[in-house]
């Protein structure tokens, strides 16, 4: 076979395995409830690939990431931890990975602001069982051990490090009851001491 023939048939190739990524758009976030972001990826991630979306409070340094859940049709879905009172805008962006972590492709960054007024999302039942059994994965060292900055406890179940490393969220405690304000504990009829960090720095306050 001519060797510049063989050569154009390779860039075809490479041009129809080549991977789109497409968000969904969200009009907002509300407050203290889960988001959920929702993306066409096209063609589906191979064998040994995994589509996550990363995310953070916008202005934050660092992101951090969640699985996404499938559906036919190149349909890829994930729910975001409660979003806090002090996070007005979240960040976020779709990506597959390799078994590594190796970023293969990524949609174009996202930011969606947190509306606690008028903002409204109710969870299908799928989302609503994954949103009681979040895991989410760290992209630097220094999220490890620390609660995830910006978001609340509620469902967060397992933690992954920058290495990959699985673990249970023990930073939020027992069921997150270790983050809910002493108020909350004591109408649950919880008596103890509740110990916490210093507050985690806003964008705006180092």
């Amino acid at each position: 076979m001519n060797a510049r023939l063989f050569a154009g048939m390779l860039l075809v190739c490479s041009a129809v395995q080549a991977q789109s990524i497409s968000l969904v758009d969200v009009k907002c976030i509300p407050r203290r409830s889960n988001g959920v972001v929702k993306a066409a990826i096209i063609p589906d991630p191979a064998v040994g690939q995994s589509p996550r979306v990363y995310f953070r409070w916008k202005g934050q340094p660092a992101f951090y990431w969640s699985p996404m859940e499938v559906e036919p049709k190149g349909q890829y879905w994930s729910v975001l931890p409660r979003v806090e009172n002090r996070n007005t805008a979240v960040e976020y962006y779709v990506a597959v990975v390799d078994a590594t972590g190796k970023m293969l492709s990524q949609s174009e960054p996202r930011t969606t602001r947190v509306d606690a007024d008028n903002c409204r999302a109710e969870l299908s039942q799928k989302e609503q069982g994954v949103a009681e059994n979040l895991i989410v994965g760290e992209t630097t060292p220094n999220q490890y051990r620390k609660k995830v900055i910006g978001f609340e406890c509620p469902g967060l179940k397992i933690r992954i490090d920058h290495q990959g490393i699985r673990r249970s969220d023990d930073e939020c405690g027992p069921c997150g009851l270790a983050w809910l304000p002493p108020t909350a504990l004591a109408t649950a009829g919880i008596i103890g001491v509740v110990i916490t960090d210093d507050p985690e720095p806003s964008p705006s306050r180092p």
